[in-house]
């Protein structure tokens, strides 16, 4: 069982059990307990929200009301905001629509009523023509998640050919290149970095445990390992 699977295991559990100890979880997936509080840190690193509860009744909870944010905005910031979000709608292939149109509806609603009134006008004359676009797979968000890891990873994705291949590689970053997201990836077996589209990923799984140096590749300076034989 990898680490990713393992993790999925921890949540699930937390989940059905509404809660449950780090020793019962240790048991259950026949690890250590340390293996096991280790996991939980990086869930939560990862944004997952776990509460734990100390004491002999204790145990891991999941938290299940997402946490509200405040941010302070001039009225101008705000416009500016609405607006960017609006274009967005239109041109962006991020798997954020619903999220979006969510905050944009909010906007609309704000109880500021000359505030409300501004925003409305924005939308009401001001029109973003949709583009049809193949909209990044649901996987999006957790490939920052790999990139600051650093894991070797078995990748699937479809080849300029059509052929799907599978690669062992390192997530280096996100590039996004008018308008086109793409992944930078250093090749385990070709021993150099690549852009490969997003939307060609068809499945990520961690691969073996074993680490590869890499931090002295960054999004700034991949292209100096497109092509090591040039080095």
């Amino acid at each position: 069982m990898n680490k990713r699977e393992r993790q999925n295991k921890i949540v699930n559990a937390i989940h059905h059990n509404k809660q449950i100890s780090a020793s019962d979880l240790a048991k259950h997936l026949d690890v250590s307990k340390r293996t096991i509080l280790r996991d939980i840190q990086d869930l939560e690193d990862q944004g997952v929200k776990i509460l734990a509860k100390h004491g002999k009744l204790g145990g891991y909870q999941l938290q299940e009301a997402q946490q509200n944010y405040a941010i302070e905005l001039t009225e101008s910031q705000l416009s500016a905001l609405f607006l960017v979000l609006n274009e967005s709608q239109s041109i962006s292939s991020l798997p954020y629509k619903e999220e979006i149109h969510a905050i944009i509806k909010k906007c609309l609603n704000l109880p500021y009523n000359k505030l409300r009134k501004t925003l409305k006008k924005l939308d009401r004359y001001i029109k973003f023509d949709d583009q049809h676009h193949e909209i990044l797979p649901t996987l999006f968000s957790d490939l920052l998640i790999y990139c600051t890891e650093r894991n070797v990873m078995a990748m699937e994705y479809s080849h300029s050919n059509e052929h799907t291949q599978t690669e062992n590689v390192i997530f280096i970053g996100l590039l996004c290149e008018q308008g086109l997201w793409k992944a930078i990836v250093f090749e385990i077996g070709s021993g150099r970095t690549n852009e490969i589209p997003i939307v060609a990923i068809q499945d990520i799984a961690y691969s073996f445990e074993k680490k590869i140096k890499t931090h002295d590749i960054s999004i700034k300076n991949y292209k100096e390992f497109l092509n090591p034989a040039e080095m």
